[in-house]
């Protein structure tokens, strides 16, 4: 006890601060926790001195002197270091929650049969981190179990969408990167490396009532991914608020083969490489409003997906998005969103799954179309509520990368007509209720999918859902 004592009297007096958190950083503690601890220790180290003269006849030291007191007094010195280690911790992270619990309604609906279900429960939970580690270096994490009621589940084998569709209870990393904005650079930059914020873009934050949280515009690409993202700002140049070129390298799919050994003959399939760029602004004269450009080549896509074929081509995304957030100051946001994407066929196709083709060689463009706008009711009994639309429309062969779409459905990547209504009711600060309903006509099948020929169809989905969403 003498040694212990002593031990952590003289590492608080030689340093002043205490050793928090893995890897021994260093923490300041605050001058009268700093003070109130040293008295404690001295304290304590003078009531051990005397116990150790209060010896019983047989010269060893009487377990009698070791008054209850004395542990309850070490326990709370301890105590006092565990909240002075907590408080640093939290000091340099932040830490925030989410909770969404949700029941649908749904009915599908196609030539040969019906899926319906009235009664479909669903819990999210979110962990939310981030951290001025220094002035120009963030990190920002996110952490999601999403599970059906009373259902084990079985996780995505798919890692684009591991956090974002229904799996087990266990706890999928959303998100996880750090900015980095190098100091004494000629012109405006900054570096983010790690799992991108590559979910729920523009305009997903309108329906999700909260701010922005993704850099990509979710009409085409919504969902996790890994990689390197290089920003240059504009803004001193152009002369336009906000204003930035992203150049983005991440991957699609990357062959581990069975083994964490790299001469191991199982690796046999081609990665798909993911190159991408993209120009920001907000649009001149236009208050809380975004201009996105964005091109995109996934390159080398293959039997991952398409169940043989080594590669089977290339394809590239096109797409703008325009938002503008209580324009005029009418309580209405509005967005647009278009998207173009054309397939470079390498001639492969397996059991008639080619990129978009049966044949392997034809090439095809697809287009859509994302529009629809929010109103922001203006009445403060009922928390100022917001009633909401959205139309988006899909060709033939239109395809994207939007598989991490956390609803039920892709409705995205709809080749046809979906139409989407909700209302959402805050009930304080935390917490809102939101009710909506949507309707998707699919005029060709394979929605979402990237192999074989689309095809007619007459099939038809109609749901209505309710959800209660707490973040803090």
């Amino acid at each position: 006890m003498k040694k212990i004592l002593l031990t952590a009297g003289a590492l608080l007096a030689w340093t002043g601060c205490a050793v928090a958190g893995a890897g021994g950083s260093v923490v300041s503690i605050p001058a009268e926790d700093y003070k109130a601890i040293l008295e404690r220790l001295d304290t304590l180290q003078k009531r051990v001195d005397q116990m150790e003269k209060a010896e019983s006849p047989s010269g060893k030291a009487s377990t009698a002197a070791m008054p209850s007191k004395l542990a309850k007094d070490v326990e709370n010195i301890y105590d006092t270091l565990d909240k002075v280690e907590t408080k640093s911790l939290k000091d340099r992270i932040n830490l925030g929650a989410e909770l969404r619990t949700r029941v649908d309604s749904f009915r599908l609906k196609d030539d040969v049969s019906v899926d319906h279900n009235d009664n479909f429960w669903t819990n999210r939970f979110r962990l939310n981190l981030d951290s001025e580690i220094q002035k120009n270096l963030l990190f920002t994490g996110r952490l999601t179990a999403y599970k059906n009621f009373a259902n084990t589940g079985t996780d995505s084998t798919v890692d684009a969408n591991q956090a974002h569709v229904l799996g087990s209870s266990s706890i999928k990393l959303d998100r996880a990167y750090v900015d980095w904005i190098p100091e004494g650079m000629p012109f405006p930059l900054a570096l983010t490396f790690g799992r991108h914020p590559s979910s729920e873009g523009p305009p997903s934050e309108l329906k999700e009532n909260r701010l922005r949280q993704s850099t990509y515009p979710s009409l085409l690409f919504d969902g996790e991914a890994d990689g390197v993202v290089a920003t240059v700002g504009l803004e001193r140049y152009l002369g336009w608020k906000n204003s930035g070129i992203r150049f983005a390298y991440g991957k699609g799919y990357q062959d581990s083969g069975n083994t964490s050994y790299l001469d191991d003959p199982t690796h046999q399939y081609e990665d798909i490489n993911v190159y991408a760029m993209f120009f920001e602004t907000e649009i001149p004269g236009v208050r809380d409003s975004l201009l996105v450009l964005s091109a995109l080549q996934a390159t080398d896509i293959n039997s991952t997906m398409a169940m043989g074929a080594e590669k089977i081509g290339n394809m590239s995304l096109y797409g703008a998005h325009v938002q503008a957030n209580n324009v005029a100051d009418s309580g209405f946001d509005l967005f647009l969103s278009t998207g173009l994407n054309k397939t470079d066929p390498n001639g492969n196709a397996t059991g008639g799954l080619g990129l978009l083709n049966s044949d392997g060689t034809s090439e095809h463009t697809g287009w859509s179309v994302y529009t629809g706008l929010r109103y922001n009711v203006p009445y403060k009994p009922w928390n100022n509520p917001k009633v909401g639309f959205e139309y988006n429309h899909g060709s033939e062969y239109w395809a994207s990368f939007t598989w991490g779409a956390s609803e039920l459905y892709n409705k995205l990547a709809t080749r046809g007509d979906a139409y989407d209504l909700y209302y959402i009711q805050p009930f304080n600060d935390n917490l809102f209720g939101r009710l909506g309903y949507t309707r998707i006509n699919y005029d060709h099948g394979g929605s979402g999918g990237l192999f074989g020929e689309p095809g007619d169809s007459n099939a038809s989905l109609d749901n209505v859902y309710f959800l209660l969403d707490c973040r803090f």
